[in-house]
């Protein structure tokens, strides 16, 4: 199967979103230039891994004499809604990268049927400050989902949740003030 490449110098548009209900949720990053957009589709622990990337990839140029921490956090925008005959790819593998030259993070994706040694079918360059913003909107999208239990770490649903450290009893029910004793 031949991918389409799709190569932005500068992303104007660059955002993160889940589509759904908690539980039930897509996620994907919306990446372009007014008039050449695409979706990248991706699953949540690939969007969360993606915003922890780009976290330490600011902490790591702070190593190099660059201040992540007076970098002011932009936002791009994402087109509301997304045209839908634009470009759409399930993400297989992402990865960033630091360019020095101009001061800017590079994103690379590949979609999940393509070769290993194939080009990715998105690349795209952004300012640290979109980036840092990027970062900062994925953080937000995940944890926007349903609630983990304090105790386990498991999901809670809208039934409540029978907590293991419980032995089985108590339902924890997130609702309440308290969890179960």
């Amino acid at each position: 199967m031949v991918f389409e490449q799709h190569e932005y110098n500068e992303l104007e548009i660059l955002a993160a979103e889940a589509i759904g209900e908690p539980g039930q949720r897509r996620f994907r990053l919306i990446a372009g230039t007014p008039g050449n957009v695409i979706s990248l589709w991706m699953e949540k622990e690939q969007l969360q891994a993606l915003g922890l990337a780009i976290e330490q990839l600011l902490e790591q140029l702070q190593t190099t004499g660059i201040n992540t921490d007076d970098i002011e956090s932009r936002r791009l925008p994402a087109l509301a809604p997304v045209d839908p005959t634009a470009p759409e790819y399930q993400v297989g593998k992402m990865a960033i990268g630091y360019d020095e030259d101009v001061r800017v993070v590079a994103f690379f994706a590949h979609d999940i049927e393509q070769e290993n040694d194939a080009d990715p079918v998105f690349t795209g360059r952004s300012t640290l400050e979109a980036s840092k913003g990027l970062a900062e909107e994925i953080a937000e999208v995940v944890a926007a989902g349903r609630p983990r239990c304090p105790r386990c770490g498991e999901v809670i649903g809208p039934e409540g949740h029978v907590c293991p450290h419980s032995n089985g009893h108590l339902p924890w029910d997130p609702h309440t003030e308290s969890e179960p004793l």
